[in-house]
Protein backbone atom coordinates (compact mmCIF):
# COMPACT_ATOMS: atom_id res chain seq x y z
CA UNK A 1 0.00 0.00 0.00
CA UNK A 2 1.26 3.48 -0.91
CA UNK A 3 1.65 6.07 1.81
CA UNK A 4 -0.74 8.87 0.73
CA UNK A 5 1.07 11.83 2.35
CA UNK A 6 4.34 10.63 0.80
CA UNK A 7 2.67 10.40 -2.62
CA UNK A 8 1.24 13.92 -2.32
CA UNK A 9 4.63 15.23 -1.23
CA UNK A 10 6.34 13.58 -4.22
CA UNK A 11 3.75 15.07 -6.59
CA UNK A 12 4.24 18.53 -5.04
CA UNK A 13 8.01 18.30 -5.47
CA UNK A 14 7.62 17.20 -9.10
CA UNK A 15 5.30 20.16 -9.76
CA UNK A 16 7.81 22.57 -8.22
CA UNK A 17 10.58 21.18 -10.44
CA UNK A 18 8.37 21.45 -13.54
CA UNK A 19 7.28 25.03 -12.73
CA UNK A 20 10.88 26.07 -11.97
CA UNK A 21 12.04 24.67 -15.30
CA UNK A 22 9.15 26.37 -17.12
CA UNK A 23 9.93 29.77 -15.57
CA UNK A 24 13.60 29.38 -16.50
CA UNK A 25 12.89 28.45 -20.14
CA UNK A 26 9.96 30.76 -20.85
CA UNK A 27 10.79 33.92 -18.87
CA UNK A 28 14.50 33.42 -18.03
CA UNK A 29 13.81 33.49 -14.28
CA UNK A 30 16.50 31.70 -12.28
CA UNK A 31 15.06 30.85 -8.88
CA UNK A 32 18.53 29.93 -7.57
CA UNK A 33 19.53 33.61 -7.82
CA UNK A 34 16.15 35.15 -7.09
CA UNK A 35 16.35 38.95 -6.78
CA UNK A 36 13.03 40.00 -5.23
CA UNK A 37 13.24 43.70 -6.08
CA UNK A 38 14.12 43.09 -9.73
CA UNK A 39 11.39 40.49 -10.26
CA UNK A 40 8.78 42.54 -8.39
CA UNK A 41 9.15 45.35 -10.94
CA UNK A 42 9.11 42.81 -13.79
CA UNK A 43 5.93 41.26 -12.37
CA UNK A 44 4.14 44.60 -11.92
CA UNK A 45 5.10 45.69 -15.45
CA UNK A 46 3.97 42.31 -16.75
CA UNK A 47 0.52 42.72 -15.24
CA UNK A 48 0.11 46.07 -17.00
CA UNK A 49 1.82 45.41 -20.35
CA UNK A 50 2.11 41.64 -20.74
CA UNK A 51 4.97 39.45 -19.61
CA UNK A 52 8.25 39.47 -21.53
CA UNK A 53 11.45 37.46 -20.90
CA UNK A 54 13.96 38.98 -18.50
CA UNK A 55 17.31 40.22 -19.82
CA UNK A 56 19.88 37.53 -18.87
CA UNK A 57 22.71 40.09 -18.74
CA UNK A 58 21.37 41.75 -15.58
CA UNK A 59 23.67 40.94 -12.66
CA UNK A 60 22.37 40.61 -9.10
CA UNK A 61 23.02 43.54 -6.79
CA UNK A 62 25.62 43.03 -4.08
CA UNK A 63 24.66 44.75 -0.86
CA UNK A 64 27.43 46.70 0.87
CA UNK A 65 27.29 47.27 4.63
CA UNK A 66 28.25 50.89 5.38
CA UNK A 67 29.29 52.12 8.78
CA UNK A 68 30.55 55.55 9.81
CA UNK A 69 33.05 54.49 12.46
CA UNK A 70 36.23 54.34 10.38
CA UNK A 71 37.90 54.42 7.01
CA UNK A 72 38.54 50.74 6.25
CA UNK A 73 36.88 48.65 3.54
CA UNK A 74 36.67 44.86 3.41
CA UNK A 75 36.89 43.01 0.10
CA UNK A 76 36.21 39.28 -0.23
CA UNK A 77 38.86 37.99 -2.65
CA UNK A 78 38.11 34.26 -2.53
CA UNK A 79 35.49 32.22 -0.71
CA UNK A 80 37.66 29.11 -0.57
CA UNK A 81 36.38 25.56 -0.88
CA UNK A 82 33.59 25.74 1.70
CA UNK A 83 31.37 28.55 0.41
CA UNK A 84 28.44 27.57 2.64
CA UNK A 85 30.48 28.13 5.81
CA UNK A 86 31.77 31.46 4.50
CA UNK A 87 28.19 32.51 3.68
CA UNK A 88 26.99 31.52 7.16
CA UNK A 89 29.84 33.42 8.83
CA UNK A 90 29.25 36.44 6.61
CA UNK A 91 25.56 36.41 7.51
CA UNK A 92 26.29 36.26 11.24
CA UNK A 93 28.82 39.08 11.13
CA UNK A 94 27.05 41.49 8.77
CA UNK A 95 23.37 40.62 9.18
CA UNK A 96 22.93 40.01 5.45
CA UNK A 97 20.18 37.65 4.40
CA UNK A 98 20.89 34.41 2.51
CA UNK A 99 20.53 35.84 -0.99
CA UNK A 100 22.73 38.86 -0.29
CA UNK A 101 25.46 36.74 1.33
CA UNK A 102 25.31 34.34 -1.62
CA UNK A 103 25.72 37.26 -4.06
CA UNK A 104 28.80 38.48 -2.15
CA UNK A 105 30.37 35.01 -2.11
CA UNK A 106 29.63 34.24 -5.77
CA UNK A 107 30.73 37.59 -7.20
CA UNK A 108 34.26 37.72 -5.81
CA UNK A 109 36.15 39.98 -5.59
CA UNK A 110 33.40 41.96 -3.91
CA UNK A 111 33.32 44.77 -1.37
CA UNK A 112 30.95 43.90 1.44
CA UNK A 113 31.74 46.36 4.27
CA UNK A 114 32.87 49.99 4.05
CA UNK A 115 33.72 52.79 6.49
CA UNK A 116 34.49 50.42 9.36
CA UNK A 117 37.04 50.76 12.15
CA UNK A 118 40.43 49.06 12.15
CA UNK A 119 39.39 46.73 14.97
CA UNK A 120 36.11 45.69 13.31
CA UNK A 121 37.90 45.14 9.99
CA UNK A 122 40.59 43.02 11.64
CA UNK A 123 38.11 40.89 13.61
CA UNK A 124 35.89 40.34 10.57
CA UNK A 125 38.89 39.42 8.42
CA UNK A 126 40.14 36.91 11.02
CA UNK A 127 36.70 35.30 11.36
CA UNK A 128 36.30 34.87 7.61
CA UNK A 129 39.87 33.64 7.13
CA UNK A 130 39.29 31.09 9.90
CA UNK A 131 36.58 29.45 7.76
CA UNK A 132 38.73 29.50 4.61
CA UNK A 133 38.02 32.82 2.88
CA UNK A 134 40.59 35.32 1.66
CA UNK A 135 39.78 38.89 2.71
CA UNK A 136 41.63 42.13 2.05
CA UNK A 137 41.46 45.28 4.18
CA UNK A 138 41.74 48.47 2.14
Amino acid sequence: MIDTPFLYGAIAIMLIVIITDYLKRKYNIDLNNFDYVHYKQWFLDGIKNGFKPIDPNIKPNVKVIERTTGDKTLVLLDAGTNKATVMATLRQITGLDYKEAKNVVESVPSTFMTNISDKEADLTKKALEFVGAKVEIR
